[in-house]
């Protein structure tokens, strides 16, 4: 499960960034980290080495420490501590060291890393030492010479079956009557929040520059609110309470809940899920051999760590084209190919949707998180 924040920089988040400073240079220095380490005899393309990689927290962190990290292990013979932070978090402690950054890989989700100083803080994928990288489907290769989406996590409607007659199919069932007082939906200070907006906008008249239809739906869908989740977390406490039976939710966290008991399904709708697509990036100003930070997002797209990443209990859709879909995956987006799948899904502007993210924002806090 991940948290996913904004890097929308205000005079407040680059004052609350300086926070980071104080304890950036301790991050690499004391046992802030969980170490993931092992030994090989194998020959190592990077020669040993250690590096310390973020990711988000839940689904994520999991899948970083029982298949990335060993994965990395093993080519590598290096060793890997991983860091599980937010989108903001990591943007923030950069941005207030860059000459001495906390950390050397970073995984950030779309809206985040378009709106940092990309130049300053990240720097662009160096290919020739990224073997998989031929594998990775077009789409999800940055067009600017960036990291590729590392794996694509599915936004789509979650609903408990319990007290949901009617499975939902459209994105519009959440404005049914009979929901009144028992949807929610994350703030737009996240990743899914702004996504669902930009959607209800798009489906009725608007755009990534245009929210405006967003707002006025909104205000329609009012009544049926049980309440703003600040967080994936928040709104998996909602589902487990049943205070919330029907909301927009990441396919990967549904099955984590489901795991653990509790009432809820998913399903796409028919206007397509939305596509959130994290990617892993080199970090400026490192000590890291460039090598050795290349070939840890080269186990990450490699076959064997997307296949693992496509499956239980991850369910991530796999960036690397040559990864099937199979089992649950393979059931609820309709397609055992990925490339399908994308077809399938909503792929939003971030770069035109940040330009106008913290005024909608702060719109959202006022009319609509009370």
């Amino acid at each position: 499960m991940s948290a996913h924040d904004i890097v929308c920089f205000t005079r407040r988040s680059l004052l609350g960034a300086s926070l980071f400073a104080g304890t950036s240079f301790a991050l690499k220095a004391c046992g802030v980290t969980t170490s993931s380490t092992a030994t090989s005899d194998a020959a190592s393309p990077a020669g040993g080495g250690s590096l310390i990689a973020t990711c988000f927290a839940g689904s994520w962190e999991q899948f970083y420490r029982q298949v990335l990290v060993p994965a990395f292990v093993k080519d590598t013979g290096g060793e890997a501590r991983i860091t599980p932070m937010v989108s903001l978090e990591q943007v923030a402690q950069l941005t207030a060291s860059p000459q001495n950054p906390p950390f050397d890989l970073a995984l950030l989700d779309e809206g985040p890393f378009n709106a940092a100083a990309k130049d300053e803080l990240f720097e662009k994928l160096p290919v020739d030492l990224v073997s998989n990288y031929a594998d990775v489907l077009p789409e999800l290769k940055n067009p600017e010479g960036w990291g590729p989406t590392t794996g694509v996590q599915v936004m789509g409607i979650a609903y408990n079956p319990k007290l949901v007659s009617t499975p939902p199919s459209s994105w519009k069932d959440l404005w049914g009557s009979q929901y009144r007082g028992r949807v929610s939906m994350q703030g737009m200070k996240t990743t899914q929040g702004t996504s669902f907006m930009v959607q209800i906008a798009k489906l009725n008249g608007g755009s990534e520059t245009d929210i405006e239809p967003a707002f006025q739906a909104l205000q329609e869908l009012k009544p049926n609110f049980a309440g703003i989740a600040s967080n994936a977390g928040a709104l998996a406490t909602l589902f487990q309470q049943e205070e919330v039976v029907i909301a927009p939710h990441d396919l990967n966290n549904v099955v984590a809940l489901k795991q653990k008991g509790a009432d809820i399904d998913w399903v796409m709708p028919k206007e397509g899920g939305i596509a959130l697509r994290p990617a892993q990036q080199i970090v400026k100003n490192t000590s890291v051999d460039p090598k050795l930070a290349a070939a840890f997002i080269n186990a990450a797209l490699s076959t064997e760590v997307q296949q693992a990443m496509a499956s239980e209990p991850y369910y991530f859709v796999p960036s690397n084209g040559n990864v099937s879909l199979s089992g649950l995956l393979e059931e609820k987006l309709g397609s055992n190919s990925a490339a399908k799948v994308l077809e399938k899904l909503v792929l939003l502007n971030w770069n035109e949707i940040n330009r106008n993210r913290t005024e909608w924002i702060e719109r959202f806090d006022r009319e609509v998180q009370v």
